[in-house]
C-alpha cells in the first residue's frame, strides 16, 4: 500500500502521534509569520483543523501548494505549525523529511496493514450492537438494521477523504432514496457541538450519530473514512478503510447483490 494511500486515510492525524521525531525546519523569510504563534509538540495530538485551511510554506519560507505540502507530507515530513490570535492553525512549515522520520512513516504503514487485515476478519459477523443518539436527538439502535440493507460509514469532521467521498455517496443516497429496504447510517466521532459549522459548509446525507469514538473503536476501525455494507441479518458484508475512487459505485453493487 502506497504511503499516500496510508496518509489519506488517517487523514493526517496519526502525524502528530509521532510528534518527537521533531522537525529542524529554520526559514529565511519569516514575514509570513507575523502575529503567529508555533503550537507546541505537547499541543499537537489535541489539534483539529482542516488542511485546506492552513498556508504551507518549505524551510526557505517560500508558498506551497497543498500538492506539494501532500508530497512532504506523505513522505514523512511533520510540519511546525503555527496559529493566530483566535487559536486557529492557519500557517505550517515544511521541511524534507529525515531518514529517521521516513523510517517511522515505514512502520506506521506496517502497523496499519496489519490492523486492516485484522479489520477485514470482520466481514460475515455482526456488525456489533449500539444504542445511541442521532443528529436529530433521536434515539437509533441497532435493531433498526434488522430487515434492511445498511450503509454504514466512520468519518470525523477533519478527515479530508472523508469529505471527498461525501459527494459520491449523496449521490446514492438519491438512488434508494424511495427504497425503505436501504437505509444509510454515518457515525461521526466528532462530538454534536462541533458539527454545526462543519455543515456550514458541507452536506451529507447520511443518518448522522455524532460522539461515536467508543463505537468505531468496538468496531476496531483503525482508519478514516470506513465503509460498511451490512445485510439484512445484521451481518457485515463489505467493509473498505481509506478514500477509495468510485467507492459509491462498489457500494451500490453490494446493495443490489443483497436486494
Amino acid at each position: 500500500m502506497k504511503v499516500k494511500t496510508i496518509l489519506q486515510t488517517v487523514c493526517l492525524c496519526m502525524l502528530f502521534i509521532l510528534v518527537s521525531c521533531k522537525n529542524e525546519t529554520t526559514t529565511n523569510k519569516t514575514s509570513f509569520l507575523d502575529g503567529l504563534t508555533e503550537i507546541p509538540n505537547e499541543e499537537m495530538e489535541s489539534l483539529s483543523f482542516e488542511i485546506e485551511d492552513v498556508t504551507f510554506y518549505n524551510a526557505e519560507g517560500d508558498s506551497l501548494t497543498q500538492d506539494e505540502a501532500m508530497e512532504y507530507l506523505n513522505g514523512g515530513s511533520f510540519p511546525k505549525l503555527y496559529k493566530n490570535e483566535d487559536g486557529e492553525v492557519s500557517v505550517g512549515i515544511l521541511a524534507p523529511p529525515s531518514e529517521e522520520q521516513k523510517a517511522e512513516m515505514m512502520k506506521m504503514m506496517a502497523q496499519f496493514e496489519e490492523q486492516e487485515a485484522k479489520l477485514q476478519e470482520s466481514v460475515g459477523q455482526p456488525l456489533p450492537k449500539f444504542d445511541l443518539v442521532d443528529y436529530e436527538g433521536k434515539q437509533i439502535t441497532s435493531e433498526e438494521l434488522k430487515g434492511k440493507v445498511t450503509v454504514v460509514n466512520f468519518w470525523f469532521k477533519e478527515c479530508k477523504p472523508c469529505i471527498h467521498e461525501m459527494p459520491e455517496l449523496n449521490e446514492l443516497v438519491a438512488t434508494y432514496k424511495d427504497n425503505p429496504s436501504v437505509q444509510f447510517i454515518g457515525f461521526s466521532t466528532t462530538a454534536k457541538d462541533r458539527l454545526p459549522s462543519f455543515f456550514e459548509k458541507h452536506s451529507f446525507d447520511y443518518r448522522i450519530v455524532p460522539d461515536s469514538q467508543s463505537y468505531a473503536m468496538q468496531n476496531g476501525i483503525t482508519g478514516y473514512p470506513t465503509n460498511i455494507v451490512v445485510d439484512q441479518e445484521g451481518n457485515i458484508t463489505f467493509l473498505r478503510t481509506g478514500f477509495v475512487s468510485g467507492i459509491a459505485e462498489t457500494i451500490k453493487e453490494n446493495i443490489e447483490n443483497l436486494l
